[in-house]
C-alpha cells in the first residue's frame, strides 16, 4: 500500500588491471558509493540525504531530515537560442551556482551525501547517478547513491516523513576536476587514441533509426559500442546488478571494464548509470561521462556520425 502511494505520488508531481569482478569501490571516508537503506539507517546522523523528488511529492513522503533539491536544478534549463552549442540545456551548471545552490540548502564540504531519487525505473537511479558525478566533478567524495530509491527505502520499512525540512545555510566551496567532464574536443581526442566509447542510448536511436532531438543526425559516434543504460539495472528497475554481474555485461558487449572509457546518451543522462557502474561500482577510475552526448556531437557537421540503417523517408 505504501509503495503504491509512494509511486502514484510521484508519478503525479511535475584503473588497475581487471582480472576479477570487483566489490564497490569506497569513498574516501570508507563508505561504499551504492548503498542500500539498511546502511542508510544505521549512519543516518552521519549523513545528509539528498532528495530529488519535485517539492509536492517530496512533502508527501522522504527520508526524515532530507534536503529537497530537484533533479531540474542540477541540469541548466532550455537556452533561448538552440543553435549555440555553448547554451544546450540539461548540461552541468556553472560551478558558481552550484555552490550557491549547496550551500543555501546546508550542504558544507564536510557533509557525506547520500543521494536519493524515487525508485520507481533505471531512469531515477540515472538521476541519482548524474548528481553523483556533479558531486565528484565538483571535488566532492563524500556521496553516495541508495539503490532503489524512496520505494526500496519504503519496501525495508524505514521510516518516513513528511512536510518541509531545512538545514541552516552554509558554504560548499568546489575543487574542479574538469577531467571528469570532458567536452566535445576532448572525445574527438579520445576517439583518435582509440579510447572505449560507450554509447547508453536504446538500439533504435544507436543504430540510427530515431533521434532525441530534431537537431541531431541520426546515428552514433563511429566505433562506440552499444549498452543500453537500463541493462545495468536489475530488470530494467532502479536497483543496480552486482559487480560480477556489470563485469560480465561490460564484456558481452565488447568493454573491457577496466579500459579507458566515454559514455554518452542524448544529454548525458541516461549515460550517467552505465558510468557509474563502470566508475563506482566496478572502480574504474577511467570512466568518463560526456555532459553534451549527442545533443551536441551530432549537431556539428565537423564531427563523424555513423548509422547501421539509414531509411529514405521519400522513399
Amino acid at each position: 500500500m505504501l509503495r503504491h502511494w509512494l509511486l502514484t505520488a510521484a508519478l503525479s508531481a511535475a584503473v588497475p588491471i581487471f582480472t576479477a569482478p570487483m566489490a564497490s569501490a569506497a569513498n574516501a571516508d570508507g563508505a561504499p558509493p551504492l548503498v542500500d537503506a539498511a546502511w542508510l539507517g544505521a549512519h543516518a546522523d552521519d549523513v545528509v540525504v539528498v532528495d530529488l523528488q519535485e517539492p509536492e511529492a517530496f512533502q508527501r513522503f522522504h527520508v526524515p531530515g532530507a534536503v529537497n533539491l530537484p533533479y531540474e536544478r542540477w541540469r541548466t534549463r532550455a537556452p533561448k537560442d538552440r543553435k549555440d552549442p555553448a547554451l544546450l540545456a540539461s548540461m552541468l551548471p556553472d560551478a558558481a551556482v552550484l555552490e550557491t545552490m549547496l550551500g543555501e540548502a546546508g550542504i558544507g564540504n564536510d557533509d557525506h551525501l547520500v543521494i536519493v531519487g524515487t525508485g520507481r525505473s533505471a531512469g531515477d537511479l540515472a538521476a541519482a547517478a548524474r548528481v553523483f558525478w556533479t558531486l565528484k566533478v565538483l571535488g566532492h567524495d563524500a556521496v553516495s547513491v541508495l539503490d532503489g530509491g524512496l520505494i526500496a527505502y519504503a519496501d525495508a520499512g524505514a521510516p518516513l516523513a513528511r512536510g518541509p525540512e531545512r538545514r541552516p545555510p552554509t558554504t560548499f566551496k568546489a575543487t574542479l576536476r574538469p577531467a571528469l567532464a570532458p567536452d566535445a574536443a576532448a572525445v574527438e581526442a579520445a576517439r583518435a587514441d582509440a579510447t572505449q566509447l560507450v554509447d547508453a542510448r536504446s538500439e533504435g536511436e544507436f543504430v540510427g533509426i530515431y533521434t532525441g532531438d530534431s537537431d541531431e543526425r541520426p546515428g552514433t559516434i563511429p566505433g562506440a559500442k552499444h549498452l543500453p543504460y537500463d541493462w545495468v539495472a536489475a530488470d530494467g528497475g532502479a536497483t543496480l546488478r552486482s559487480a560480477g554481474a556489470l563485469a560480465q555485461l561490460f564484456e558481452a558487449r565488447g568493454i573491457d571494464p577496466a579500459g579507458a572509457q566515454v559514455h554518452f546518451c542524448h544529454s548525458g543522462n541516461r549515460a550517467a548509470l552505465s558510468w557509474f557502474a563502470a566508475y563506482a561500482v566496478l572502480g574504474n577510475e577511467q570512466a568518463r561521462l560526456y555532459d553534451g552526448s549527442m545533443m551536441e556531437w551530432a549537431q556539428s557537421e565537423d564531427r563523424p556520425v555513423a548509422a547501421a540503417i539509414e531509411l529514405c523517408e521519400a522513399c
